[in-house]
């Protein structure tokens, strides 16, 4: 949703220390490593794959589990994952992915497609929807991963702010103006409190290309960074335009984030630790999986969030149908294309996604579960009053280009979407410089759509 390690010398040292043969150790046993990304206020992965360590070791006598966490955000994690990558002597053999990286893995020969593995277990078949099934597909129709999580994004809201400000709860914008409207009404009637937050900035990175962005640009009439019926990848146009200039009204109105905010790393913990439960801020548009960072099991435990806090579709722009427009993407478990120990790097997957896995990770994240087994589950239904409201919103919801170009094209967003939100360019001046750049992102102006 996205910041580098601290200096090349320590990435280039772990991928050193990560170098070792995964076939065998010097007992003759086998050996399987597990990639991974960790945060301070993030653990729950890393709760998941230790109990699915101990429970694959268990059942799989002689092969160990070897867990390598990647300390910091998304793009610390793909950093190294990439300087891994580069030898299959120094690649882990399973590994978390995010969706939208997966066809670059795939074009790039680095992931193995699981489909001969999936068709002889039962849980892909009886417990993955269709849907959630597309995540992890390559161009070549093949499944390159098993999900752990997907997810959904609108509009979060505190109560306590809307009805200081004399706003509606529970609120319910149909169109931008309305959202915009709110923002103004908390800026004028709450001097001191944050009207509204996005992610708008490079070192969010993909959180601002789309919960940020792609939020927009899908909420517009006909507004997509692919034109499916062309095969071809849509060059700005007035729907792009339109989303940076709801974005330049925010920073250019002050109704968002100051700069150095906007510019910081931690910008979800301040949203999430200290102006939500302090009631600094009116609006976030954000994830499904926000209201995790207040349960009893977080750093920053905030008991009265189920009260305080509201939940809202994000509108499309003017209230066109369907009426709200969402994003959905989500993670999966990969494996290596030079993994030594196939079946058993695939065995290892089966684990960690199976029930009792995929329930500990939802219930830890807040994230959506992709199981069907797992989103009936009573213990997942009653933690959180906001589950059924975003899992609703899949039937509004997008989904990212999953081609190969795609992480070039994200950047270009990102680029446009800084210089709009620090006002270095007009949305219109934004949208040209990406339209210019897009054919060298995705290959030649014979891959782009002028707009």
């Amino acid at each position: 949703m996205r910041r580098m390690l601290a200096g090349s010398l320590l990435l280039l040292t772990a991928v050193a220390a990560c170098g070792a043969d995964t076939e065998q150790n010097a007992s003759g046993s086998k050996e399987l490593e597990v990639l991974y990304k960790v945060e301070p206020t993030w653990p729950h992965l890393e709760k998941m794959l230790t109990d699915a360590k101990k429970q694959y070791e268990a059942a799989h006598a002689g092969v160990t589990i070897k867990l390598t966490p990647v300390q910091g955000n998304n793009e610390a994690y793909y950093t190294k994952l990439a300087l891994l990558n580069r030898s299959p002597d120094s690649a882990p053999d399973v590994y978390l992915h995010d969706t939208f990286q997966v066809n670059a893995d795939v074009a790039a020969g680095k992931l193995a497609p699981l489909d001969d593995y999936l068709a002889k277990w039962p849980d892909w078949s009886e417990q993955f929807p269709d849907s959630v099934k597309q995540a992890a597909k390559g161009g070549d129709g093949k499944i390159y991963g098993v999900p752990i999580s997907t997810d959904t994004r609108g509009l979060w809201y505190h109560k306590d702010v809307f009805a200081k400000a004399g706003l509606p709860v529970p609120w319910e914008p149909k169109t931008w103006n309305d959202v915009l409207t709110a923002a103004r009404t908390i800026k004028q009637k709450l001097p001191g409190v944050l009207p509204f937050t996005m992610y708008s900035t490079k070192i969010h990175g993909e959180a601002s290309t789309m919960q940020g962005f792609e939020m927009l640009l899908y909420g517009t009439p006909g507004g997509t960074l692919y034109d499916e019926a062309q095969k071809k990848w849509v060059a700005g146009g007035k729907q792009f335009t339109d989303a940076l200039t709801f974005v330049n009204t925010i920073y250019r109105e002050e109704l968002g984030p100051k700069q150095a905010d906007a510019h910081n790393a931690k910008l979800a913990d301040k949203v999430n630790y200290e102006w939500f439960p302090n009631a600094k801020l009116g609006i976030a548009l954000d994830g499904a999986w926000t209201a995790s960072a207040w349960k009893p099991t977080s750093t920053k435990p905030w008991a009265e969030w189920k009260d305080k806090m509201g939940w809202t579709a994000m509108p499309t722009q003017n209230g066109e149908e369907p009426g709200a427009v969402s994003m959905s993407g989500g993670w999966v478990m990969a494996m290596s294309s030079y993994a030594k120990n196939k079946q058993e790097a695939w065995d290892f997957i089966a684990v960690a996604t199976n029930k009792e896995n995929s329930l500990t990770y939802a219930l830890g994240s807040g994230d959506l579960a992709p199981r069907k087994d797992v989103a009936a589950d009573p213990k997942y239904t009653g933690d959180n009053p906001s589950v059924k409201f975003f899992t609703e919103l899949a039937s509004v919801t997008h989904y990212r280009p999953a081609f190969e170009e795609y992480p070039k094209v994200s950047a270009q967003i990102q680029e446009a979407l800084e210089s709009v939100t620090t006002g270095a360019r007009t949305p219109e001046e934004a949208t040209a410089a990406y339209a210019k750049a897009l054919p060298t992102a995705v290959g030649g102006p014979d891959k782009v759509l002028a707009k």
